[in-house]
């Protein structure tokens, strides 16, 4: 039961039916006005206000004892919404509050109504996501590749976080980015050789933080290859002060040989001393 007094149960068909010359799966079973009072003086009238919410009380739990039966006595299986979950976008001509249920994404007050089944959406891509943007787009993009991608507009950037939560307790993978794609030619490619697309990396290309934290990690292995130690081995150390040690000390015997060499005996040197007297 909506808050605009809307009573509505949507029934969603395995296969298409055909109603004159509209072929659908969707049928609205109930749709019910409960008139609620738009008056100023019927707003002051507390008796009055006090009926309404009676009625409307008294008109939810039939309809829920009715769904009850037809769950216990059919097949079907009935999916209420989760409204604190809800959030506005515009996904046909106006915005509108979409309100999650445990299998779908629903709208079903205003017509064209909007009910997206979630085993059959693969992806969820928010578009124009900047936090200098007030509204962003979300685009639904389907298994079934040739099925046309449908986008909800315009949803307040306030909602982003919940959506992705709700999301990810669906197990439905999201990317985000800044532009708005062209997802005709998009689809158009997969669909043509979806086996070449997932070779190439698959969805990859619409998160471009994994590709840019790949090549972080590349960059990383290749410094840690070439980067040179700067502790160094301690036995390098030693070796290299070993043979600096050696150095000096064949240097050492180096310029005594060479003094050796050069010197003459002291017999030699008391010649010289007495002709240089003479």
């Amino acid at each position: 039961l909506d808050e605009n007094c809307i009573l509505q149960m949507e029934v969603k068909q395995d296969n298409h039916f055909t109603f004159g010359r509209l072929k659908d799966s969707m049928l609205d079973v109930v749709v019910q006005d409960l008139g609620r009072r738009q008056n100023m003086h019927d707003r002051d009238d507390l008796e009055a206000e006090q009926a309404e919410r009676d009625l409307r009380h008294r008109v939810e739990m039939a309809f829920k004892n009715f769904m009850d039966k037809v769950q216990q006595f059919s097949n079907l299986e009935v999916d209420t919404t989760f409204r604190d979950l809800g959030f506005h976008g515009v996904p046909q001509r106006s915005s509108v509050l979409l309100q999650p249920t445990t299998y779908c994404l629903v709208h079903l007050v205003e017509s064209p109504v909007t009910v997206i089944t979630l085993s059959e959406v693969e992806l969820v891509h928010f578009e124009r996501v900047s936090f200098q943007m007030k509204n962003f787009d979300a685009v639904f993009v389907f298994k079934e590749y040739k099925r046309k991608v449908f986008s909800i507009n315009s949803i307040p950037m306030t909602s982003l976080d919940s959506i992705k939560e709700w999301l990810t307790t669906s197990d439905i993978k999201y990317t985000e980015g800044l532009q708005s794609l062209n997802w005709a030619k998009i689809m158009k490619t997969i669909s043509d050789d979806p086996a070449s697309f997932f070779e190439n990396g698959g969805w990859s290309f619409l998160d471009p933080d994994d590709s840019d934290k790949g090549e972080g990690d590349d960059d990383d292995e290749d410094s840690e290859e070439y980067a040179p130690s700067s502790s160094g081995d301690p036995s390098d150390e030693s070796s290299d002060e070993e043979y600096s040690d050696e150095d000096s000390e064949s240097d050492e015997e180096d310029e005594l040989d060479s003094d050796e060499s050069s010197g003459k005996d002291w017999s030699e040197l008391e010649e010289e001393a007495i002709e240089d007297d003479k």
